[in-house]
């Protein structure tokens, strides 16, 4: 709890603050420009962030995946044997689950691939269009031609990944077979039609990815009803854990739950690397800011050595003289700071209310909107950092102004 002189001393803070308004102004203005442009960049850097975790989330793994027990560690393999029934059963525990808004069976599977003339490996995901589409509302981003299940006319349309159909030849309106091994173990061929091409910003995944109808998927297979996985979609990514462990609580050891960030660590390691580039940024920012805090405090002590006197004179302790020096730091911080938070809000509101940031991956067609993000976790520290740096850097000036002694700041002119 303050004191009656604490606060005294602050309300004196905020008067020197505003004694000389050229100078405070430019310190304040600084300050604010450190805050402003973290911020600016940290809403940038954390609205990417968001987009990469939407593109995997929303367009190609979901925020979690249902296997039975072992699949994992045989994922490369592909296997058929760790199936279980397309409809009812987990299926419907899943779906049962709070915040879960979508579920999608699918199979994952491997063969080859035939163009007539030459034939290459493929990795091939089969799913129901309408239930994948609802559960991955990005997984048509940088399709051409249409989707899987999109043409009427075409029940075995398939879709190439586009560096596999340039690499075959193989362009929509073509058709093509597909090889596979049944759960059985037979190999079993058919013809398939390309209905499109889909460049989905992952070159590896594109030289061999198809992506099929679940019915035909289950013909070739000799699966019918059966699939190898669930990709899930839940209301709030944020909350993905704690949804993954309510599911791994009622289908009990058996099963295996996967989230994002297990299915695509990578991801989640570029969203990590991308905020330590901000702290260093901001680190950065901050010190400019602060190097101008400390020149101000310095010319202040400097302008005001009879003032010191004067205090010390009249009975004001030392301590007080420092107090009051860093207070005035304080107030230079939080208002500074304040404007910059003031700024960075308004200007990251006009870009969301213009749509957001267009952007395209490299190499990638698919067009992603970044709508920067403003985060409480990210605000917070900032203005604390700024305010704790300028802290700091008017630690010395106010050392500085407390070891004059009375007399000889009395003398100075």
């Amino acid at each position: 709890m303050w004191s009656k002189l604490s606060w005294r001393l602050l309300v004196l803070a905020v008067r020197n603050v505003t004694r000389n308004k050229s100078r405070s102004a430019l310190s304040m203005a600084a300050i604010g420009f450190g805050v402003l442009m973290t911020l600016l960049l940290g809403s940038f850097i954390y609205g990417l962030g968001n987009v990469m975790i939407d593109d995997i989330v929303k367009g190609k793994t979901g925020a979690l995946q249902v296997h039975r027990k072992g699949y994992d560690d045989v994922r490369e393999n592909e296997p058929l044997d760790l199936d279980f029934a397309q409809k009812g059963g987990v299926v419907e525990q899943v779906q049962a689950v709070p915040g879960v808004t979508a579920v999608s069976p699918r199979i994952v599977f491997g063969g080859i691939l035939n163009n007539g003339s030459q034939s290459t490996m493929y990795k091939a995901v089969a799913f129901d269009a309408k239930l994948e589409y609802a559960a991955l509302p990005w997984a048509t981003y940088g399709m051409t031609g249409a989707g899987v299940g999109q043409d009427l006319t075409k029940p075995r349309g398939v879709v190439l990944g586009e560096e596999l159909a340039l690499a075959m030849e193989l362009r929509p309106g073509g058709t093509a077979v597909l090889q596979a091994a049944a759960k059985g173990g037979q190999q079993n061929a058919m013809d398939v039609d390309i209905v499109g091409t889909q460049n989905n910003g992952n070159a590896f995944e594109a030289k061999r990815l198809v992506s099929v109808p679940l019915a035909f998927a289950q013909e070739l297979l000799g699966m019918e009803g059966r699939v190898t996985e669930l990709a899930v979609a839940v209301q709030d990514v944020k909350q993905v854990e704690a949804i993954a462990e309510a599911i791994r609580a009622k289908l009990g050891p058996e099963w295996e739950v996967q989230t994002w960030r297990g299915l695509r660590p990578n991801v989640a390691d570029v969203v990590r690397f991308q905020k330590m580039v901000l702290m260093s940024v901001a680190f950065i920012f901050l010190v400019i800011a602060i190097i101008g805090v400390v020149n101000t405090m310095l010319m202040s002590v400097l302008e005001r050595t009879r003032e010191i006197g004067t205090m010390m004179a009249v009975g004001m302790r030392r301590a007080r003289i420092t107090w009051l020096f860093l207070l005035e730091g304080v107030a230079l911080a939080a208002l500074g700071g304040s404007s910059g938070i003031a700024l960075a809000y308004a200007l990251v509101q006009v870009v969301l209310a213009r749509g957001g940031i267009p952007a395209t991956a490299p190499g990638a067609t698919a067009v992603y909107v970044i709508l920067p993000d403003l985060a409480l976790e990210l605000v917070a520290p900032t203005w604390i950092a700024a305010t704790v740096g300028t802290l700091l850097a008017a630690a010395w000036p106010a050392w500085k102004a407390s070891q004059l002694r009375p007399v000889e700041a009395l003398r100075a002119l």
